[in-house]
């Protein structure tokens, strides 16, 4: 998919009463999804739905007897539009016959209900006769996005106060500012060990990082140099790309639950994606942190 979606939500962010985008930040990366493309929401509470940013593309309606093109990129379910934004207990319906999540887009006064992101057009189309089905949704279509309008972003859940989800890197604080801010001792979420090097996604209790919901837990979303400093916390270091193809060759992830909506960070600012996909990123995006030690 084009859209480095980093996310794409394997159980709805809010199928469960309190759910991925939570009120936190959210960033999404669908496991089949996770390429290239990375876009933010926002959360203000746990029953009102994520508000993606203004700038996520949604691309166009899909009408009559029109197909993907071969520069298509990913796929969205427009669910509606309304005057007032969607609630989560609202949108529960929707909820039992897709396999993605919902999202809410504001533009002007209006709010545009959307499902997704999905990389494949099949399953796309297949869920949209699904949610057709409901009582008030048999007006709903498929957009594309196509590869032109995506941007290096992923959908994200941002934290609950409206304050910017963006973090202020540790390497860009003062002096005075580094020694008032301490990390607390990480503790380890998941584990494994494959060929005598250890795997560990470690998750911290400070309030000032961010998090999302997957597998009705909260999974941190740190900064590059936010998960640089977590791993050395554990005498570890980031994953290298190498490291984590092992790891994912092994299929301990999806069996073990580990959280995979959004990708991880790895060694030199390289963004590790649950299909495979390596890519460098900025040091500002926040993503899952997975450690390393041999």
């Amino acid at each position: 998919m084009g859209i480095n979606m980093a996310i794409k939500p394997i159980q709805p962010l809010q199928k469960c009463p309190s759910v991925l985008l939570t009120v936190v930040s959210c960033l999404f990366t669908l496991p089949s999804l996770a390429s290239d493309f990375l876009c933010d929401a926002t959360q203000t509470s746990n029953s009102q739905l994520p508000l993606l940013e203004s700038s996520c593309p949604i691309g166009k309606g899909m009408w009559g007897k029109a197909r993907p093109t071969k520069h298509s990129t990913h796929f969205w379910i427009q669910c509606g539009v309304f005057r007032q934004p969607l609630s989560v207990s609202q949108a529960q319906k929707l909820y039992q016959g897709i396999s993605t999540d919902v999202w809410l887009k504001k533009e002007r006064k209006h709010y545009r209900c959307l499902i997704g992101p999905y990389e494949d057009y099949q399953t796309a189309q297949r869920e949209w006769r699904d949610v057709r089905k409901q009582k008030g949704y048999d007006k709903v279509f498929i957009r594309q996005v196509i590869k032109s309008a995506t941007q290096n972003q992923a959908p994200k859940v941002a934290k609950k106060s409206r304050q910017s989800t963006k973090r202020t890197p540790v390497n860009q604080l003062n002096d005075h500012q580094q020694k008032a801010h301490t990390y607390p001792t990480p503790s380890t979420r998941r584990f494994t060990q494959i060929n005598g090097i250890e795997y560990r996604v470690p998750y911290t209790m400070d309030n000032n990082d961010q998090f999302y919901m997957e597998h009705e837990l909260p999974w941190n979303r740190l900064d590059y140099q936010a998960a640089l400093k977590t791993c050395q916390q554990l005498g570890m270091k980031l994953s290298t790309a190498e490291q984590w193809q092992t790891l994912l060759s092994k299929k301990i992830m999806y069996k073990d639950k580990w959280p995979v909506h959004l990708p991880y960070w790895g060694a030199n600012r390289q963004g590790l994606f649950s299909n495979g996909k390596v890519r460098e990123l900025t040091g500002t995006s926040l993503l899952n942190v997975l450690c390393v030690k041999e």
